[in-house]
Parts: structure tokens; sequence; C-alpha cells
């Protein structure tokens, strides 16, 4: 493969070769994102688990919508900026909700809103982690968090332990077609100890949050209940490159909203 290809990202099946680290970062972005200047979605659904003693249940559903502003930087690396919106529905319905019926405490929990980012993420040239089979391609991407799951700060904060796993899958031939971006289902798995808005404070259990999705092309693309939240609440995320600036998390939208109510 010559320099022109490298900079046109003009791969075939044959000469893509996924073992040198400029070729490798090109397909990862392309799959995971964008390997060209792009803004990226994700609409996800999925279901939160109650790890209890006494086995697994199923607790509350979500819905989500990942938005990432992928760039092209020189010498084969790539930069995305990742967002995240998204609503809390119960079992057996899609509509957005506030306050949940906790099958568990048989209390009423006041939720939050499922608000993220922006993270930023720099990809140079490596080699990842490829899986492939026929012409089915994957990447599996786990990762240890740690941090404290409480309803607010504390300076006697005693350090929790999560862990996420997300799968992006695609094809093979499309990642070595001319095109920037390749079509990708996802697959996240995240467990934790227990959010503060479900009102339980239990050492010996978790949640654990399991959802898939795809990459949309439009507005079309999203579920009905999930155009209605963004339109209500969310009016202009789905169209904006900068959605908001200052980086936040569910766990910390939360604490912003009791601090709000509280004064």
């Amino acid at each position: 493969m010559d320099r022109r290809d490298l900079i046109t990202a003009q791969f075939s099946i044959d000469s893509l070769d996924l073992s040198d680290p400029v070729q490798s970062s090109h397909a990862y972005a392309k799959l995971v994102g964008s390997a060209g200047n792009a803004m990226v979605h994700y609409s996800i659904e999925g279901t939160i688990f109650a790890l209890l003693t006494d086995g697994v249940k199923p607790f509350i559903r979500f819905q989500a919508l990942l938005k990432g502003i992928w760039s092209r930087k020189e010498q084969g690396t790539h930069q995305y900026r990742l967002y995240e919106t998204g609503f809390f529905h119960n079992l057996d319905s899609n509509e957005p909700i506030r306050v949940f019926d906790n099958p568990i405490t048989n209390e009423s929990n006041v939720l939050t809103d499922i608000k993220g980012g922006p993270y930023d993420r720099l990809i140079g040239p490596r080699n990842f982690d490829w899986v492939i089979s026929g012409d089915d391609i994957w990447i599996q991407e786990p990762i240890s968090l740690s941090g404290y799951f409480g309803p607010e700060e504390s300076e006697n904060q005693i350090e929790q332990t999560a862990f996420s796993d997300s799968i992006f899958r695609g094809k093979l031939s499309e990642l070595a077609d001319e095109s920037t971006m390749a079509p990708s289902m996802m697959t996240y798995n995240y467990v934790s100890p227990w959010y503060p808005f479900f009102g339980i404070n239990d050492d010996e259990t978790k949640i654990y949050w399991q959802a898939v999705g795809n990459k949309i092309q439009s507005w079309n693309d999203l579920p009905q209940s999930m155009q209605e939240y963004l339109v209500s609440r969310q009016k202009d995320y789905f169209s904006s490159s900068n959605p908001w600036t200052k980086k936040t998390s569910t766990l910390s939208h939360y604490r912003e909203f009791q601090k709000r109510n509280s004064k």
C-alpha cells in the first residue's frame, strides 16, 4: 500500500492490514464512529437488572442517545468528544418517568435524566484487538472504573468499583471500502454499585445495565419515544455539536438536581 492509499483511506479487503497500527486505528474510528470529520449517533435501549443475593431481577429500563463528534488528525490519529442523554422508563412502557415505584423497597424514587459528557478521547495509531469471523468483525472494550456512588460528595468517601464492557460489531468489507463511516451495532454491559436515586444502600448487591443499539443515519431512525423525549427536554441535542460545555455524568447530574431542589 502506498502513501496515497493511507492518506485517502482507499483500502480493499485484500490490502486492508489490521496489523498495521495506522490502518487499525483508521478501521477502529470508522467502525466505532467516523474516520473523517463527522457527528455520529448511537440509539440504544436497555434494561437494568438488580443483582440481588437471592438472584437476578429485571428492575427498570432505559433509552439513550450517544453523540460523538469525530475529527481526523495528522499521522493516523483520530479524536472524538462523547455526549449521552436519555431517560428511564418502566419495564412495560416506553414513556419517560420521573417517579419510579421501586419493586425492591416498595417506595417511590425521584429519578434524574441520563446525562453525560463531554468526554474526550484521542486515538493514536496502535494495534487493536480485533476478532474476525468470515465477514463479521468486532472489537471489545472492557474498562474498570472507580469512584464514589453516594448521593453527595464527601471528604470521607469510600472508593467503589464498577466495570463496563462495550462491543462494536460490523462488516470487514465495509471497513475496507472508501467511505469514512461504517454501520455498527453496539452492545453495552455495565455492572455498578446502586445509584443513589434508586434509594438502596447495599454493598452486597449491585446493578447490571445491559443495552444494545445501532449507529443511526438520521432523526427518523430514532424510536418515537426518544424523538418525543428530545423535543420536550433536549430540543437541540440531536443537531448540536456542543449541546453543553460543563462536564457531567448521570450521577453528577443527579447530585446537582438534589442541590437545586434542597434550596
